[in-house]
């Protein structure tokens, strides 16, 4: 462990957060690369959740019979079909307890004051509220050759790449024309005054901020935007090629 040439990767389970400080100093000095990572909650769990925090208790000081419509319509809407539209559509941007709770005061503001009752369009409602609008009117803007950029990084995040620049992306571009034989081939200085475009638009930014003083085509780089907008923003650019 104490030599360049015998590495070793340790890989610990813990349901504790300060697991890695409960080791003795000497040997937590070993591991001065610790990461933490979390396993992301699965849809069950999300749903779980909200239905936790919607959902009446049965013994609260409201009327008995509100209470049991009330839940009653609230499970109605959690099977609903649309309702997974939604939620996939909010988990795809941001999975996180903090975003999920945010989602949900929001959709709580939508009930209807009359009727004391959560819709279907209470939920639809939070999340238009909460997807991020100007980033899709930025994307409708794009040219095909930034479009492909978006594309290529997508491609590389779905590869469970960890690290890539402005070289890798080239290197992934070349692969789509490879495979699907495009006419569209741009030159290098080209694509990287469009890669330096994405970047005045905030639609990628630097993945950290240790390398100010390296080239930016090496620098780490990483998407701004989810998945699921990119997907919509070529469905409804008419430029985009088939």
């Amino acid at each position: 462990m104490q030599s360049l040439t015998s590495q070793a990767v340790v890989i610990g389970l813990s349901c504790r957060l300060d697991a890695d400080q409960l080791l003795e100093k000497r040997v937590r000095s070993r591991f001065s690369h610790r990461k933490l990572l979390f396993v992301p909650s699965s849809l069950d769990d999300i749903q779980r959740l909200m239905e936790h925090l919607l959902m009446l208790d049965k013994d609260s000081s409201l009327p008995t019979n509100y209470v049991t419509e009330y839940n009653s319509r609230l499970t109605s809407i959690f099977s609903n079909k649309k309702f997974k539209g939604v939620l996939d559509s909010l988990t795809d941007t941001d999975a996180t307890t903090s975003n999920i709770l945010r989602f949900l005061f929001r959709v709580v503001s939508y009930m209807d004051m009359e009727s004391g009752f959560l819709s279907m369009e209470c939920f639809t409602d939070a999340l238009s509220s909460m997807q991020r609008q100007p980033k899709m009117d930025s994307l409708q803007d794009l040219s095909i050759l930034e479009l492909y950029i978006l594309v290529c990084m997508n491609r590389l995040e779905d590869k469970e790449q960890k690290s890539y620049n402005f070289n890798t992306i080239m290197k992934e571009y070349k692969s789509i024309q490879d495979a699907y034989k495009t006419s569209d081939k741009y030159a290098t200085t080209v694509c990287f005054r469009a890669f330096e475009h994405l970047l005045d638009r905030e639609l990628i930014t630097f993945a950290d901020t240790k390398g100010r003083n390296v080239a930016l085509e090496y620098r780490p780089v990483k998407l701004l935007i989810s998945s699921r907008e990119l997907a919509q923003s070529l469905k409804l650019n008419t430029t985009c090629p088939v």
